[in-house]
Formats: C-alpha cells, sequence, structure tokens
C-alpha cells in the first residue's frame, strides 16, 4: 500500500529498505516484478537497501557494496554483454587432465587442476576457441562449466581484507 502511495506523484527516485521484508516467496516476485516493471516503464531510479544478497542479485542491475560507511564496490550485474566480456573461471571435464592442462599452458592459458577437472580462467566468448584447441590435441571434452561470480563473492572480495580477516567488525 505505502508502494501505491508513493507511486501516485510519479517520482524520479524511489528509495526502499528492505521491500521484501515479511513477504511470502510469491509475494516477493511479485514485488521484484513490480518494481523491475516500474523502473523500466516509467524511468524510475529504484535504490534498495537490503542484505539478502540472492535478492538483489535477482531484483537488480547494478550494487554498491557498503562497509562501514562506505561505498568500497559498485559492479553491473546484470549485463550479459559485459559477462561475455570478462574475465570467469571456466571448469572443463575432460578424457586426459595432464595432455589438457600442457597444451593450455602451452597456449598460455592461466590453468589449475582440481579435482581431476580443468579451471580455466577466460571470457565466455574464447571458450569455443579453447575447445577447439584441445579437440585439434586430441582431448576429448565431457562438459565445460561456466563458474559464474555470486554477489556473495563480489561482497566478500569487496569486504574482506588481504589476511583473511573481515574489515567490518
Amino acid at each position: 500500500m505505502g508502494l501505491a502511495l508513493t507511486l501516485l506523484h510519479s517520482p524520479k527516485l524511489l528509495i526502499l529498505d528492505e521491500p521484501t521484508n515479511g513477504l511470502d516467496p510469491a509475494g516477493i516476485k511479485h514485488l521484484r516484478d513490480i518494481l523491475k516493471d516500474i523502473a523500466r516503464k516509467n524511468k524510475v531510479a529504484v535504490f534498495v537497501s537490503s542484505h539478502i544478497l540472492t535478492e538483489m542479485e535477482l531484483m537488480c542491475d547494478k550494487v554498491a557494496v557498503i562497509n562501514k560507511g562506505k561505498i568500497v564496490k559498485v559492479e553491473d550485474i546484470g549485463s550479459k554483454e559485459e559477462e561475455h566480456a570478462a574475465t570467469i573461471e571456466n571448469i572443463i571435464e575432460v578424457t586426459d587432465v595432464n595432455l589438457a592442462q600442457k597444451v593450455l599452458k602451452k597456449a598460455k592459458y592461466e590453468v589449475c587442476v582440481k579435482e581431476d577437472k580443468i579451471s580455466v580462467k577466460t571470457s565466455f566468448d574464447n571458450i569455443p576457441e579453447l575447445i577447439k584447441l584441445l579437440v585439434k590435441n586430441e582431448v576429448g571434452i565431457y562438459n565445460v562449466i561456466q563458474k559464474e561470480k555470486s554477489l556473495e563473492d563480489i561482497f566478500f572480495a569487496a569486504t574482506e581484507n588481504k589476511k583473511g580477516g573481515q574489515k567490518n567488525d
């Protein structure tokens, strides 16, 4: 009801604090859809404060991480073009881990072996070339899994100090 009253004045900015608090899953999805629709159709900037990171991933296209009252990171989380160009970790299941590692290191890829799988950092757009290279060198591929960077990953990277402890005391 409060949201409906606020919208009567056709605002250009909505500031919401924990808007999904107390709602059931259906209500959360419905509110999320309404807010996205308002933002898109009415060109309203919707600023949401929340500590529920998974909900923010579904609701927002840009996030700011605040630590000790200061913005420590701003990140676009909804842009598919940026995801395709960004360097991401890819887990590759192959027939011969040692051969795959040798081939990829020779081609200057950043490679790591994890539990009989190859971990390679490259852009999404470069995966077809990587697969061609492995196949050309007779490495069979069972699966390629893109490890997505979650909002939780972004949050902890922005708020943890280098010694492993958290900055936010």
